[in-house]
């Protein structure tokens, strides 16, 4: 009873907001239904949630809550629902349109909260989509199922708000016969999580080439780059939003001379770049997936074999066997970010760099994080977990060992994750010491057989360790799902 209740107050208290998103959910609404005149029975897909964590210590287990698009309290005990409406694109269409709605509400002593998790629209032509809104994607070339997150994307934070133009996936070039194949994409997004900035934005693009066709071997690389630009703060002054700045974002120039000192003497703007490496092996029975991201948030950038901070980012392994239904899915994976390009910044005004900092920035104190999560890889620890109140990343030098796999075992799929993470805190010229910490989780999910259409997930969740305390953590869900013609 006191559960609802709560529920009750987080929703009366956000109203306004709520109608806004109704607002908007109806824009969606008549917009689908104004497209339905170029096809017929287009499927969509649908599902109600629930899931109730209990558990002991400071915080809800790492792994209940890390890469989960911030869906779940960090609290001990909480109760989380929420309901998910999608209509996917048609691949094999010229045109077709899509879009996406999941709204979730979450109760706890601690913290209610009742937000929108996904809204967005989507039309396709051709070889091209078009997004508008809040999409639940993760970027880079990491496992996309099993991965601990990639160096600049991961599902760790809810989506932002953005506008997104890019290819369908990897695109034949013509004359290669499939040899040759790339993918490319660009999106203008806002930072709104009410952070102390107003108008903060975001840029995001993206390219990649893949090599091998439909032979056994394929070798892909790519490049992401995002920037934090924009937005005015009483501390930090404003950077004005004018597209001569825009083109200096887009090409990662320094800023002009009405910009402040540090952007004139670095890039404008918060800038990260991660270059990823991959080979994909199709066997007869497996397929293994090897993958490489870096980082830089320092000029000058080079290739990921000559980068001068080879020695951090992401090195994974990705292995499938479908026959082998036991563990027929699983990834192998290390990070390490204690190089940070070297032990002293700007050093005599001589050797530049070092001292990198990954993820924050002096102007955008909240760094790469979006409400509080960050956008990257988790392990880089969220602003969330602060307990001094600011907004920045205090943890971004680690190391992780990491390995997850997912099976099936009888009428149960399960999913197994384990990981063993050294903790620096922030970044500095000489460490003393690190946190260390270990997690693991169990979870399965099978059919409900008595309740049509419904599955339940019961799971085990155990920190122990320094870094986020030891706290362990049950939690049971229920899934209602289905398919229906518009």
């Amino acid at each position: 009873m006191r559960a609802c209740n709560r529920l009750k107050l987080v929703f009366n208290s956000q109203k306004r907001m709520l109608l806004r998103y109704l607002q908007i959910i109806l824009f969606v609404v008549l917009t689908v239904f104004a497209a339905k005149a170029q096809t017929k029975n287009d499927t969509i897909s649908y599902s109600l949630n629930s899931r109730i964590m209990a558990g002991n210590g400071t915080y809800a287990s790492f792994l209940s809550t890390a890469n989960q698009y911030d869906q779940f309290c960090f609290a001990p005990n909480s109760l989380t629902i929420w309901g998910m409406l999608h209509k996917n694109v048609n691949r094999l269409k010229e045109l077709d349109y899509g879009f996406g709605m999941e709204l979730d509400g979450n109760v706890s002593k601690s913290e209610n909260r009742f937000f929108p998790n996904e809204l967005y629209i989507q039309g396709k032509y051709l070889f091209m989509n078009l997004y508008v809104g809040m999409k639940q994607q993760m970027f880079g070339n990491q496992d996309k199922e099993l991965s601990s997150g990639g160096m600049l994307w991961s599902q760790n934070s809810r989506p932002m708000p953005k506008i997104t133009i890019e290819s369908d996936g990897y695109i034949k070039i013509p004359y290669t016969k499939g040899f040759l194949e790339v993918k490319v994409s660009i999106s203008h997004g806002w930072l709104n999580d009410n952070s102390g900035y107003k108008n903060l934005l975001m840029h995001h693009k993206y390219g990649y080439f893949r090599l091998g066709g439909h032979w056994p071997v394929n070798i892909s690389y790519g490049i992401q780059h995002v920037a934090q630009w924009g937005g005015s703060s009483e501390k930090y002054g404003s950077m004005p939003v004018t597209f001569e700045n825009f083109v200096r974002i887009f090409l990662a120039k320094s800023g002009s001379s009405s910009a402040n000192l540090s952007d004139q003497e670095n890039t404008l703007g918060n800038h990260i770049i991660s270059q990823n490496l991959g080979l994909d092996i199709k066997l007869e029975q497996a397929s293994v997936s090897f993958y490489w991201q870096n980082i830089n948030e320092d000029k000058p950038i080079k290739i990921i074999t000559k980068t001068p901070n080879i020695e951090d980012g992401l090195w994974g392994a990705s292995i499938r066997i479908p026959q082998f239904k036991a563990l027929y899915h699983f990834v192998l994976e290390y990070v390490s970010t204690t190089d940070q390009n070297g032990p002293w910044h700007d050093l005599d005004g001589v050797i530049f760099g070092g001292q990198d900092n990954y993820y924050n920035n002096g102007f955008y104190p909240n760094g790469w994080s979006y409400h509080k999560m960050t956008i990257g890889n988790p392990w880089l620890t969220s602003p969330k977990y602060n307990k001094d109140g600011y907004t920045s990343i205090h943890n971004n030098t680690i190391r992780l060992y990491y390995f997850s796999g997912e099976g099936q075992i009888k009428s149960v799929n399960y999913r197994l994750t384990i990981a063993q993470s050294k903790n620096y805190g922030h970044t500095q010229a000489i460490y003393d010491g690190y946190k260390k910490q270990f997690s693991w989780q169990i979870e399965g999910t099978t059919h409900l057989f008595a309740i049509k259409n419904t599955k339940v997930t019961i799971g085990y969740s155990r920190d122990k360790g320094e870094m986020y305390g030891n706290n362990s953590t049950i939690f049971i869900g229920l899934i209602y799902s289905g398919f229906g013609l518009l």
